[in-house]
């Protein structure tokens, strides 16, 4: 069965439990599916009222991209862990194997390409959270601000994941992703 559709105490007893998945990037990306449902939810009860009338358009236009955003957190909670039972796989390879070091850096580039994934989407469901602030009704801002800091989490999270791969992968592999890391990082703290 797939950890997305674990009932939410099936997901948590396997998060706690010895078995290494799911694991931190899967908690990173429920976390960001947290984030992005909140702020749907917050749109939800945006729309329709006269008294927000004037941003409705774009209340449905958040909601929509959050719902996006949501859906491929989603899915990255399975990837995550596939991706890391791949990486402990290329790990049992004999160590006189001599396709070892090209086993364990294909499954660490996918181990890394996941989370900073997650990293990607928490992102962009920060800044669709970070404009309902502005916009959405504002009862709702406590909401707002607890998707904002589920989302920034599940971006740092996703972070550590992506540099615990780092070491496994080529140095020109390594370099790109961890170029591309910071560029999602970059600035992270003013987005919400």
């Amino acid at each position: 069965m797939a950890l997305i559709d674990l009932p939410l105490a099936a997901f948590l007893d396997r998060l706690a439990s010895a078995d290494p998945t799911p694991g931190g990037g899967s908690a990173a990306a429920l976390g960001g599916a947290l984030a992005a449902g909140l702020g749907e939810m917050v749109s939800a009860l945006t729309l329709g009222k006269p008294k927000f009338a004037a941003v409705d358009a774009e209340a449905r236009a958040i909601a929509g991209r959050l719902g996006r955003c949501r859906q491929a957190l989603q899915t990255l909670i399975d990837e995550d862990a596939a991706a890391y039972e791949a990486l402990r796989e290329a790990f049992k390879t004999p160590k006189d194997a001599s396709d070892r070091a090209a086993r364990i850096a294909q499954a660490a580039a996918l181990a890394a390409a996941v989370p900073l994934e997650v990293v990607a989407f928490a992102r962009r469901t920060r800044a669709e959270l970070s404009r309902l602030a502005t916009i959405g009704n504002p009862n709702l801002q406590s909401d707002v601000q607890a998707g904002l800091a589920l989302s920034y989490a599940a971006m740092q999270a996703a972070a550590a994941n992506v540099r615990a791969n780092l070491p496994f992968l080529a140095e020109a592999d390594a370099s790109r992703v961890r170029s591309a890391l910071q560029d999602l990082l970059r600035d992270s703290d003013e987005v919400g």
